[in-house]
């Protein structure tokens, strides 16, 4: 690579202004300064580099140069460690899984925010790199539209994350090596296509305008409707002509014109420019070269300037809408993809017959409500209960079998069966795929709650009343508040929260009742034999088998069961009451106001009424008294009841009939 390196700088000496020639050579430079990096660039891009610098004296084919050109082409073309091709595992056999299909949205994931992932990609081996991509992206999007705050950044809302700014960062001044590679792809590509066209033979023409047509095809029909005149041309076959860039010429006027209509007025210039260009053409005597040139320079044109226009419909868009619109949009995308994501990995067979065993492990307790016992609420109930298991939730990706029998499918069944049906395992259907690690935390703050009620019970604090509900909530010092710090520090995973032991809990509680026994007339202090004893308490009182613990429990997962169902029975049976403002007469908008984009009421979710989310879930238990659990317990309902809620809305039709529709089989 020495050698060709050196030559071609030669040649630079004499050619210093030829581009082509001074981007091959950083290419190469930067191949030989990182060998065992990805290579950006292929042999067959990279060789019709060196055949247009042979066109123009600048390389020249020799034996020797031959040989140089067959060792580079070696090096590229064998696989390294770090090469993407390499380490990319081919796509699993067993899991017939098909991506999303790809539409023209303005719910974009941003560039500038932390990107958090469902699955980690950390091994390659586990599953195919596309779809780890897929998933990931999927769950990005149900965060944006269910917990957006986990995301944005501080103070940044929806909107100004969405927008896309075109200004150029200042430490970015020169431009990066893929970005070199691209230019230089496409330098090369067009240049091949006007070599191409400026053949005299009309076929050779047609066979390149062919794939420039198509090429354009597909960048234009995001801005056009399906059956646009323009769209039907650049998908028909082309007329055999004797002329072909003269009909072309013809066509790119069409284009040009449906373009103009659909703009943004500051692109209005660019058009204008290309439409005077094409109403004087060369004339016929001039060299067939000149009208080859026409016609490419104007695809290449249209075909950056349809990208423009996709990114000024966007931000159209997304400047038209409030803040509550794009959270509605992106949530309806964001079920969507959900929804087809899971029929594609699972099918409607292994998501049926999963929801109907795990059904029938159902176990209600004897003092719920009568609402509970009704089969729709059933599903329920039975999330709270596996919620209230020890071992943590779990949804995992269909298992991989190898097929070995003519019937596969059977030995995945009965091992998803046998999941499903061991309570020790606390495996929940695949609609709760993207709604698991929720669901998680959810069970970890649950636990927490109890925990912080049964070492609350050793203390001896006597029952805070209402009276005294905003001084406890306002104490930082109090032992509900020191405890829960504790304890939510822990599920957060904050920084130097992993030290949380036994002993610290323990220290807590002796340090609250030797402050409860202080204000009594016991002594306030301990002797060894009753700290080792309280010491003792806590241990036991924190094992799940205990007695406390598992009432505190069944109280705190019964009062959940109770408040979500009252909410759905609240949400089917509104109350009729006075509208919040007067719309009559509102018929038009005041004068000089901006106008509004009106969205299709399909493109927007049914978000439930702000009414109904703002009014809290009553929050009564015995036991959980204290402010401090009682605001926590609040807020946790609360979690559970949006993660529920967002999992009806996607499969309803699951939840109410145990069956899957598809549409698209």
């Amino acid at each position: 690579m020495e050698i060709i390196i050196n030559q071609l700088k030669a040649k630079a000496e004499v050619a210093p202004d030829d581009s082509l020639l001074m981007d091959t050579i950083s290419l190469l430079l930067d191949l030989q300064r990182n060998p065992d990096r990805p290579h950006l660039i292929s042999w067959g891009a990279l060789h019709r580099c060196f055949v247009q610098l042979q066109d123009r004296g600048l390389w020249e084919r020799t034996a020797e140069n031959d040989e140089l050109l067959d060792a580079l082409r070696t090096f590229l073309t064998a696989p390294t460690s770090s090469s993407v091709d390499s380490v990319r595992p081919k796509p699993n056999p067993t899991v017939d899984f098909k991506p999303p299909s790809v539409k023209f949205s303005i719910a974009r994931p941003p560039a500038q925010v932390i990107r958090p992932q469902l699955i980690s990609n950390q091994d390659p081996l586990v599953l195919p790199l596309e779809l780890v991509d897929i998933l990931n992206n999927a769950y990005f999007l149900h965060l944006l539209a269910t917990d957006s705050s986990q995301i944005l950044p501080p103070g940044k809302s929806l909107l100004s994350v969405m927008s896309r700014s075109n200004i150029a960062s200042e430490g970015n001044s020169g431009p990066a090596l893929d970005r070199k590679v691209e230019d230089l792809v496409h330098k090369v590509f067009w240049e091949e296509a006007l070599e191409t066209l400026s053949n005299a033979e009309p076929s050779v023409q047609l066979s390149r305008l062919k794939l420039l047509y198509g090429d354009m095809h597909i960048a234009l029909s995001p801005l056009l409707p399906p059956n646009h005149p323009v769209l039907v041309i650049l998908s028909s076959p082309l007329p055999p002509t004797s002329s072909p860039l003269d009909t072309t010429v013809m066509h790119l006027r069409e284009v040009l014109s449906s373009l103009r209509k659909r703009c943004a007025p500051v692109r209005d210039p660019d058009i204008e420019a290309l439409q005077r260009m094409l109403d004087d053409p060369p004339i016929r005597s001039s060299p067939p070269v000149e009208l080859a040139t026409l016609v490419s320079e104007t695809f290449k044109s249209i075909l950056r300037l349809s990208e423009l226009m996709k990114e000024d419909l966007s931000q159209f868009v997304l400047g038209s809408m409030t803040e509550q619109q794009l959270k509605s949009v992106i949530a309806k995308q964001a079920k969507a993809t959900e929804r087809e994501i899971v029929l594609d990995l699972w099918g409607r067979d292994r998501i049926e017959r999963p929801w109907a065993l795990w059904l029938e492990g159902l176990q209600p307790q004897a003092n719920l409500s009568s609402a509970a016992f009704e089969p729709r609420f059933s599903w329920i109930v039975r999330v709270v209960q596996a919620l209230g298991f020890s071992s943590p939730v779990s949804c995992a990706l269909p298992p991989r079998t190898v097929q070995l029998s003519p019937t596969p499918s059977s030995d995945t069944d009965a091992l998803q069966t046998s999941a499903l049906s061991t309570p020790s395992a606390n495996v929940i259907p695949p609609i709760f795929f993207f709604t698991t690690p929720v669901l998680l935390k959810v069970q970890n703050y649950l636990q927490a709650l109890v925990i912080a009620a049964s070492l609350r019970s050793l203390t001896r604090l006597p029952t805070p009343t209402r009276a005294s509900h905003t001084n406890s909530a306002s104490d930082p010092d109090s032992f509900s508040s020191r405890v829960w710090t504790l304890l939510r520090a822990e599920i957060a995973g904050e920084p130097g929260a992993g030290d949380t032991k036994l002993i610290n809990l323990a220290d807590e509680v002796i340090r609250a009742r030797m402050q409860a026994d202080s204000k009594s007339s016991a002594s306030p202090s301990l002797s060894k034999e009753d700290e080792t004893k309280l010491r003792a308490a806590v241990d036991r009182t924190l094992k799940p088998d205990d007695p406390v613990y598992r009432l505190l429990q069944t109280r705190l997962l019964t009062a959940l069961v109770n408040a979500l169902l009252k909410r759905r029975q609240a949400v089917q049976h509104p109350e009729t009451g006075t509208p919040v403002t007067l719309r009559t007469g509102k018929d038009g908008e005041r004068v000089g106001q901006r106008p509004r984009l009106v969205l299709d009421p399909e493109d927007m979710d049914n978000v439930r009424p702000a009414a109904q989310s703002s009014s809290g879930l009553a929050i009564d238990v015995k036991g959980f008294e204290d402010p401090i659990l009682s605001r926590a317990a609040a807020e946790v309902f609360e979690k559970v009841d949006a993660c529920l809620a967002w999992v009806e809305s996607i499969w309803r039709d699951v939840v109410e009939t145990g069956r899957a529709n598809d549409p698209s089989r």
